[in-house]
């Protein structure tokens, strides 16, 4: 089933990554935020599949 789901990220070069990682197409991206150097997405995808999601550090 897709679902309505959301990150958040540090940096603009981190949400890049995750887009590209995890193959999020334009037109799943809802919206994307930036609130005091914190950047939000929400995004559409299937609720089976988990999203590739890296430490603090990496």
């Amino acid at each position: 089933m897709i679902v309505l789901k959301s990150d958040y990220f540090s940096a603009h070069e981190r949400l890049t990554r995750f887009i590209n990682e995890n193959h999020i197409k334009r037109e799943d991206i809802l919206r994307i935020t930036q609130s005091q150097g914190m950047f939000t997405i929400f995004f559409y995808a299937d609720d089976a599949i988990e999203e590739i999601t890296h430490g603090l550090f990496s």
